[in-house]
């Protein structure tokens, strides 16, 4: 074979190497943005930044789409019963993750409106995210502290009082205030 010949031969062996690295960069940059969708929806969360972090985590979204739920379940319940517009707002945001009601979550999220869950789901979901928070920046715990208690905060202020007033009742305050400390500022 002539230097040309293997020249060539070297050329077409770098390329097709080139091609192979270039092909396994864009599956796994797919499987990135399919991954980060996933999460996404599942969690209402949509702050690339926070994401991205779950994903580097290896945080799957079938266990964040029962996790996300958690805040949201302990403000409906925060006053001992779950308001019917609580409810719809909960639901409604589910409906935005793309949650369907033959769904298991659903299932799941329905159970914890009809029967308050115990306090050790509220220990738990605490217990996580503070393992969560230290994995994470000043900055990620910043957007993912907001980006949960923004849903809090709808919840919270969907049984809305009287004439505005008392949006938020004091039990539902304090529990803001437990969710919100459950952020570790490090």
């Amino acid at each position: 074979m002539s230097d040309l010949g293997k020249i060539n031969d070297l050329e077409e062996q770098f390329f097709f190497k080139e091609n192979q690295k270039m092909a396994e960069k864009y599956r796994a940059m797919q499987q990135m943005k399919e991954t980060k969708e996933a999460l996404a929806v599942v969690s209402g969360i949509d702050d690339d930044l926070i994401l991205e972090k779950f994903i580097a985590l290896n945080l799957r979204p079938e266990t964040l789409a029962s996790i996300s739920l958690v805040p949201l379940i302990e403000i409906a319940w925060a006053d001992g019963n779950v308001d019917p517009k609580e409810k719809d707002a909960i639901l409604n945001a589910v409906g935005k993750f793309g949650w369907s009601p033959d769904s298991l979550n659903y299932d799941l999220l329905n159970q914890w409106l009809k029967n308050k869950p115990s306090s050790s789901l509220l220990t738990a979901w605490k217990h996580y995210v503070d393992a969560l928070c230290h994995k994470m920046t000043n900055e990620e715990v910043a957007h993912f502290k907001k980006e949960i208690m923004a849903h809090v905060t709808v919840v919270a202020e969907a049984a809305g009082g009287f004439l505005g007033i008392g949006r938020i009742s004091a039990e539902e305050r304090n529990m803001i205030a437990q969710l919100e400390n459950t952020f570790c500022n490090k």
